[in-house]
């Protein structure tokens, strides 16, 4: 297995474990040590009975200090005397102790509470709550469903056997944490109340060694078996597989004119080589190709920020102009691929490519933000979409699906740049897709793409079926809505 420095990420996606929040009510036992002297007695009386002078003697108290040691314990009810005059325990103190030369404990029954979080496929306790979230942008986890049925059930059982870890963790009412000393365990369980279910955001890095080849599933840190979700995350990626689309891609890219992305690959093995992808990118940074080849979604944190440098001195420069510019399209094609937006990153790319349009002063680019449909009265995905973009819907348009394949994601900013991401599946090689692509500012690469954008926008599948479906919100819907 690779080591984690030469391993290469290829793909982020966001799996939603299903989780419950619950109120748990519960007794639990509390075995407290005591203090020095008190316990010394009991220990030395445990041993054999024995008369005040021996007690004191063996102490080396005076006669008060003894008087005052044993009027206590006599008070507590935990020493007596003998028929002989001797100091003994009495059956209460003989109960703090399990065996001779232990330490005793003093048990105590008390009632706490608290509000933890579960996962219903290793009901792992999450904590007192996990992060607001919603089922977007993720793919779902499906469980059993007796785990959702019998939840609280379940909930209680794994409360008290991970109680302990839950302890350490800080996750109970701080009156729980008591002395080293202190010994608690779970005396009994009263109520346990389900109180609401949400997603629990998994992100899985997928990974790639030295020869291009797919590396095993880092485990989850927080789960108490990541085998466990990882079947279950195998079974949604198993269900999600599409075939090989290497020649309609390589027909894509002759549209494009990139005759470069095409030769990352291993002819014989389909894997992406890693050694020539590393030359690629030398020879750009050398040759001043005005190009960047990137692997990885566009929206990934590492990826966004290599975008961001590349526009930055185009913004900076219509920031200072006194000229209006006018409100250049600044474009995103979504591809019509499984995985895409299957990551919270793409809501902060979104929401990035959306604020940094304009300033308080001047407007910079006009955005918007294509999304595949199979044509204007395609509801059911236009909803989904709506779901998924949440707040970005507002300059979101449905555009007729097949563009270069759909496996073509694009962002074109007139006359600037252009980012081109090729969605790879290649399912012998790797789960999922594996985006590959690069960015641009060579003026003409820019206009070639932006005429084969234009030209699909523009276009009609058919009469009066144009390409371009309108916002969103609206497809699918009557007029009078």
């Amino acid at each position: 297995m690779a080591t984690l420095e030469n391993k290469t990420t290829y793909c982020e996606i966001d799996f939603l474990l299903p989780a419950q929040r619950f109120s748990i009510s519960f007794s639990y036992i509390t075995q407290k040590g005591l203090p020095f002297v008190r316990e010394f007695v009991l220990r030395l009386l445990h041993m054999a009975p024995m008369t005040k002078s021996q007690l004191a003697t063996y102490f080396g108290f005076s006669r008060n200090e003894t008087e005052e040691a044993i009027a206590d314990l006599v008070d507590r009810g935990e020493l007596t005397l003998s028929d002989s005059g001797r100091l003994m325990l009495t059956e209460k103190a003989a109960g703090y102790f399990n065996d001779i030369g232990e330490a005793p404990r003093l048990s105590q029954l008390q009632d706490s509470g608290a509000f933890l979080a579960f996962d219903l496929a290793t009901f792992t306790c999450l904590g007192k709550d996990i992060p607001p979230d919603k089922w977007k942008n993720g793919i779902p986890i499906r469980v059993d469903d007796e785990n959702a049925s019998r939840s609280e059930t379940l909930a209680e059982k794994h409360f008290q056997r991970q109680f302990h870890d839950i302890l350490d963790k800080g996750l109970l009412s701080k009156s729980l944490v008591q002395d080293e000393k202190d010994s608690l365990t779970v005396y009994t369980v009263n109520s346990v109340i389900k109180i609401r279910q949400m997603p629990f955001r998994l992100t899985v890095r997928f990974q790639l060694d030295e020869e291009g080849r797919s590396v095993e599933r880092e485990d989850f840190e927080l789960l108490n078996s990541s085998d466990q979700v990882h079947e279950k995350i195998t079974v949604e990626l198993d269900r999600l597989t599409r075939p090989s689309n290497v020649m309609e891609i390589a027909k894509a890219m002759l549209e494009i004119g990139d005759g470069d992305t095409l030769k990352l690959f291993d002819s014989k093995s389909n894997a992406l080589n890693l050694q020539f992808l590393d030359d690629l990118r030398r020879l750009e940074e050398n040759s001043g190709k005005q190009r960047t080849t990137f692997v990885g979604p566009i929206y990934s944190a590492a990826n966004w920020d290599l975008l961001q440098k590349v526009l930055a001195p185009m913004l900076a420069s219509r920031i200072k102009s006194k000229a209006d510019a006018g409100q250049p399209r600044f474009l995103w094609l979504a591809p019509s691929d499984t995985y895409w937006c299957k990551s919270a990153r793409l809501s902060v790319a979104l929401s990035d490519f959306l604020n940094k349009a304009s300033t308080k002063e001047k407007k910079l680019y006009s955005p918007i933000v294509y999304l595949p449909v199979s044509g204007k009265d395609d509801r059911r995905t236009a909803r989904q979409w709506e779901h998924e973009l949440d707040l970005h819907v507002a300059k979101a348009y449905g555009l007729v699906e097949g563009f270069l394949g759909g496996n073509v994601e694009i962002l074109h900013f007139d006359e600037e740049f252009v980012a081109v991401v090729y969605h790879f599946s290649v399912p012998s090689v790797y789960p999922v897709t594996l985006p590959l692509g690069f960015m641009s500012t060579d003026k003409q690469v820019v206009s070639e793409i932006g005429r084969l954008v234009q030209a699909h926008v523009e276009g009609s599948a058919g009469y009066e079926r144009k390409n371009d479906c309108g916002p969103i919100a609206r497809l699918g819907r009557s007029e009078k809505n």
